[in-house]
């Protein structure tokens, strides 16, 4: 994707020469949506970090309070990690780039290859992607092969794959970046000289970052649901009949079962439908000659695929309900006391006494 970064300027140079001038010229339309698409992404960087930060930190308190440690929660843990810094880098991005810096030196080209060209960004959202991967497979492990999960299943084997999401980011977006980017006159600009490198590059990233995950979503969540369905089938005959009663145990595990599974199936629709258009366009790129009109697609169809880093944390603040819990305690504690109370009055030792009472609720 480093290299997407700088298709509409390029465009705008190549046809310098070639557009004859007309009244309605679309590079003016370009530069003024530019312009604007630079401030709105600016924004859903920092409303996006602010929200994936909350998140996190309802997680990591869902987590701490839980009896029974669930290796789910680290991949999702993980997941929102990603988020966050993909936010968190897409605004340190989006900041350097309004600031028009002339850029010069050793400084200069690592600014550029970092932050403007997006490569910490794309680190952490290709990261995200596997990570979404790793988290279907260990749901689909876990429901459709319940008893070799127990069996196999490890945690170093969570980690692993957690720790693979950070190296397959890097390993995916560092070395591209760093290849093509190039400074000139203080601007900074990323290609790639050879159509076939290009056409490879944007294939593979195609293929493996978005048609390969679908794949995978699909027949996993597919399998999911087909068993669950069966296994409440199967508890309802039972329980009609009355040969057998689900536990309370037993009714709550399934419930937190099937409610993280409802959350990641919204979180990876979420994914699709956000991504598809910026792949689609890419394939085009790669089979077609750029033009005018491909340079004003990229722009909202980039926008999709940064609103979805910043769609994820209301996805779990409304369906996951470790997080529905932990950020309502969090709002209750942070209520405002009743005040007005004379010092020594009895309403006032009340009201110390229940103070002390929300405290202990809310550690």
């Amino acid at each position: 994707m480093t290299e997407e970064n700088s298709t509409a300027s390029q465009n705008i140079t190549n046809t310098d020469q070639t557009t004859p001038a007309v009244f309605f010229d679309p590079r003016q339309i370009i530069l003024i949506v530019q312009f604007y698409f630079k401030y709105a992404v600016l924004a859903v960087g920092i409303f996006g970090t602010a929200a994936n930060a909350l998140v996190l930190y309802a997680l990591f308190a869902h987590n701490a309070h839980e009896v029974k440690k669930r290796v789910i929660n680290l991949l999702i843990i993980n997941q929102n990690v990603l988020d966050l810094c993909s936010c968190l880098a897409l605004t340190i991005s989006v900041g350097v780039e309004v600031n028009n810096i002339y850029l010069k030196g050793s400084l200069g080209y690592f600014m550029c290859t970092v932050f403007i060209n997006g490569t910490a960004t794309h680190i952490a959202m290709s990261g995200s992607v596997i990570n979404l991967v790793a988290v279907t497979i260990e749901r689909y492990l876990k429901v459709v092969h319940a008893i070799w999960s127990k069996t196999h299943l490890r945690r170093w084997m969570i980690h692993a794959a957690m720790a693979f999401a950070w190296i397959g980011g890097f390993a995916h977006s560092a070395p591209v970046s760093f290849l093509t980017s190039r400074l000139q006159n203080g601007l900074c600009h990323a290609f790639i000289e050879s159509k076939e490198s290009q056409w490879i590059f944007g294939s593979f990233s195609v293929g493996f970052f978005f048609f390969f995950p679908l794949l995978i979503f699909i027949y996993c969540y597919w399998r999911i649901v087909v068993v669950i369905r069966r296994q409440m089938r199967v508890m309802a005959g039972h329980n009609v009949e009355g040969s057998a009663q689900m536990t309370a145990s037993q009714a709550q595990s399934k419930r937190v079962k099937w409610n993280i599974i409802k959350t990641m199936i919204i979180v990876t629709v979420a994914f699709v439908v956000c991504w598809f258009p910026m792949n689609v366009y890419v394939l085009i790129l790669t089979i077609s000659a750029k033009t005018t009109t491909l340079a004003v697609g990229y722009y909202p169809t980039i926008f999709l695929v940064y609103l979805n880093i910043c769609m994820n944390p209301f996805i779990y603040a409304l369906k996951h309900e470790g997080v529905k819990h932990q950020l309502a305690r969090l709002m209750v504690c942070r209520k405002p006391r009743d005040i007005g109370d004379t010092p020594g009055s009895n309403g006032n030792r009340a009201g110390g006494t229940q103070q002390t009472r929300n405290k202990v609720a809310c550690n």
